[in-house]
C-alpha cells in the first residue's frame, strides 16, 4: 500500500510541475508579487542580496506551490468530497500523505532558508523571515475578515 502511495505522490508531481498541468494563476502570482514586496520594502538588503534573494525566492516559492500546495489543496478536497464515507484505511493514507506534503513543505523552506544564508547576512535572512511570517498573517487576517463580511451579507439576504 505504501507503493502505491509513493507511485501516486509521484504522478501528481510529475503533473503537477508540468507546465500544461502546472499554470500558476493570476491570483498566485499576485500573491507571490505582494509577498515578496512586502519583504524588500521591510526589510534592508543592498543591491546583491536584493537579486540574489529574488532569485531564491522565485525559485522556491514556485516549487513551493507546484509541489505542496496544489497538491494539499487538492488532497483537501479529495478529503471534503469523501468524508462521511471514507473508509478507516483512506483516512489512514489521507493522514500520511498530508504529513508527507508538511514534511516536504519544511524541507523546501530549510534549504531555501540555506541558500539565503549563503549570500545573504544571517541577521538579513532573520529578518526576512520575520516578514514572511508578518506577511503571512496580515494576509490570514484579510482572508477571515473577507469570510466574515461574506457572512453578514448572508444574513442581511435571509
Amino acid at each position: 500500500m505504501k507503493r502505491l502511495n509513493g507511485i501516486f505522490m509521484m504522478l501528481s508531481i510529475l503533473l503537477v510541475s508540468n507546465p500544461t498541468f502546472a499554470q500558476k494563476n493570476s491570483r498566485f502570482k499576485r500573491f507571490k508579487e505582494m509577498k515578496l514586496n512586502f519583504i524588500l520594502e521591510n526589510t534592508e538588503l543592498n543591491n546583491a542580496e536584493i537579486e540574489s534573494f529574488k532569485i531564491i525566492f522565485e525559485e522556491s516559492e514556485n516549487k513551493y506551490h507546484d509541489e505542496v500546495l496544489v497538491l494539499k489543496r487538492k488532497l483537501r478536497k479529495e478529503l471534503t468530497e469523501a468524508y462521511d464515507t471514507i473508509s478507516s484505511e483512506s483516512a489512514s493514507n489521507y493522514i500520511n500523505d498530508y504529513y508527507q506534503f508538511e514534511q516536504l513543505g519544511m524541507t523546501i523552506k530549510h534549504k531555501r532558508n540555506q541558500k539565503l544564508l549563503k549570500s545573504i547576512r544571517a541577521k538579513v535572512v532573520l529578518r526576512i523571515l520575520q516578514q514572511e511570517k508578518e506577511f503571512d498573517e496580515m494576509m490570514f487576517k484579510r482572508i477571515r475578515n473577507r469570510s466574515k463580511e461574506k457572512q453578514k451579507e448572508k444574513e442581511k439576504e435571509e
